[in-house]
């Protein structure tokens, strides 16, 4: 962190803190899951096929799904993802866990940021705080450890708050972390995010803190910077494909608003707001508690910076009518800053609950993971065990011992967290970090193969391949996006959607149904079925044409 100490903080206590135990807690809550699982549909699976065709030379301008052109996101995430891919994959990791490598740097890069901006705006102790509570952050979990291009965006806000941060202090340094900060947001998601930055930088001017000369300059470095880099790849994209550049433009460009053709503002809402009761947790409890107890200092500018910020994505998720968890990541940073206000100074009551909260809700998932790894090595308890091979038939569990130590370390670590006297604020989100620490190893270690063995497409798309011609076209029906990009992703099959060419005459037709038995259409015969183990919601049809069958005579 920064040597600079604010003036406001200089007679706190000397931190007893140690450094190095967060960035291990850090460390510990990142990397387990990153690496030796299969993509999950549908966004792992989307993104895993993009790498692949950018590795073997496409898509880098146009990213490709099973062929066809996926502009919902500008391709930096995809880029990144890429490049961790062609360092790794030679070596023998797999491409999907490879570049979910991207999704671990990114992540570390908005923890930083925010760690980074809440020392800068609080004080010392305070971004450790920060970090503590958006590791806690239930809507992080997942994104944080699957491939996911909104973690690139998240990164890029983060340093965005930074930056803004520090430009009454350093406005030239301010001004170029804000112009790679909005590059980053722009290059990842869409134009949405950088202008959501750049409006939340210019509103900060009319706060006393931020009103005066050096600040403009801030402004005009960041956007003089950022524009130009920004408009590269939609500038390129328009030269290389202006059909896809009008899609973009026209119905992803703004992100979560759409496109500029038919901006998706002004509508009932409340998706993001039944969301946030838990996705946002503990940040928005702490942020509640804080505000109430300090309502008084609102005119500070620690509260100024993240109170505007969070109202200004709140507004937007508000407008927005996509249901994508993704967007409400942003809300994340600004609740940890203004809880990590309030957190040495939080109510003995508001403290006590969190704490008890988190021990009896990790101590509960705890349970649950040893006792679900009891029921697979050692069959107790047999109801339970008989529903773990109910699910996934054949599955067969391997008890591995480095596992089994590993996740005993961790449950040991986490006792060791919780049990330490005084549950005073900074403790009750230490602790409940620590819990969601330990959950996600444990869920990871134990229930990792089970959940790839349920979920993941490999053997179904395995099984597939056998069954497929060796020349000429399979056309598809049903088939959403990500199992189209399974299928070009594992099997290098690539479909022809009837839903888009009806009149393309293929031999080979692959269909998706659902719980019932689909019936080969007229003048079809099938030549395999099947489906991913213990999912009956899901089973596919291949046929080939019947070439002794003639149609009927029209009735005309």
């Amino acid at each position: 962190m920064l040597t600079y100490t604010p003036p406001h903080e200089r007679d706190l206590p000397q931190a007893t803190e140690r450094p190095w135990l967060l960035l291990l807690l850090c460390l510990v809550w990142l990397l387990p899951g990153l690496a030796g699982r299969e993509p999950l549909k549908p966004n792992e699976t989307i993104i895993a096929d993009i790498v692949k065709h950018m590795l073997a030379g496409d898509g880098f301008v146009v990213p490709q799904v099973a062929g066809e052109p996926w502009i919902q996101h500008a391709p930096l995430y995809y880029w990144v993802a890429s490049l961790f891919a062609a360092a790794l994959h030679p070596l023998g990791m797999a491409i999907h866990s490879a570049a979910r490598l991207a999704t671990g740097a990114f992540t570390a890069l908005a923890l930083w940021g925010t760690g980074m901006a809440g020392r800068e705006l609080i004080g010392r102790r305070h971004g450790r705080s920060a970090v503590l509570i958006l590791v806690g952050s239930v809507g992080l979990l997942l994104p944080g450890h699957m491939l996911a291009p909104d973690t690139a965006v998240l990164a890029g806000w983060s340093w965005g708050l930074y930056a803004l941060t520090l430009a009454p202090r350093l406005s030239q340094p301010a001004g170029l972390i804000l112009a790679a900060a909005m590059t980053l947001c722009g290059l990842a998601g869409s134009l949405a995010e950088p202008a959501l930055l750049f409006l939340l930088a210019v509103s900060l001017y009319a706060f006393p803190t931020w009103h005066q000369r050096r600040y403009g300059a801030t402004l005009i470095l960041g956007l003089f910077i950022s524009i130009p880099l920004i408009a590269a790849w939609p500038l390129a994209l328009s030269a290389h494909a202006p059909t896809e550049f009008a899609a973009w433009w026209d119905w992803h460009a703004l992100g979560f608003l759409g496109g500029f053709a038919a901006p998706r503002v002004f509508h009932p809402f409340g998706y993001y707001f039944k969301l946030l009761p838990w996705f946002a947790w503990p940040g928005w409890f702490l942020a509640a508690a804080t505000l109430r107890m300090q309502s008084d200092r609102l005119a500070q500018a620690r509260f100024q910076l993240p109170l505007l910020a969070a109202t200004l994505v709140l507004i937007c998720l508000a407008l927005s009518d996509t249901r994508h968890e993704g967007y409400a990541l942003l809300v994340l940073p600004p609740l940890a800053l203004i809880g990590a206000v309030g957190l040495d100074v939080l109510r003995r009551g508001a403290s006590a609950f969190l704490n008890w909260f988190g021990v009896m809700t990790f101590g509960v998932l705890t349970l649950a993971g040893w006792t679900g790894w009891s029921a697979m090595h050692l069959g107790v308890p047999k109801r339970l065990a008989q529903r773990v091979v109910e699910l996934v038939p054949g599955f067969q569990p391997h008890l591995n011992i480095g596992v089994t130590i590993f996740g005993a370390l961790v449950t040991a670590a986490w006792i060791w967290a919780v049990s330490r006297r005084r549950p005073m604020g900074r403790q009750a989100v230490t602790n409940w970090a620590a819990g969601m620490t330990a959950f996600w190893c444990l869920a990871v270690a134990f229930a990792g193969h089970w959940v790839d063995a349920r979920s993941a497409y490999h053997d179904f798309a395995l099984e597939l391949a056998p069954h497929l011609p060796t020349q000429g076209c399979v056309a598809s029906e049903n088939l959403y996006a990500s199992q189209r990009a399974v299928l070009d992703y594992y099997i290098g099959l690539t479909t022809v959607r009837r839903e888009t060419e009806p009149h393309l005459r293929c031999e080979w037709l692959l269909r998706q149904g659902g719980t019932e038995q689909l019936s080969p259409p007229p003048g079809w015969l099938e030549v395999w079925h099947g489906g991913r183990a213990g999912d009956s919601s899901e089973r596919y049809y291949l046929y080939r044409k019947d070439a002794a069958w003639t149609p009927p005579p029209s009735s005309a």
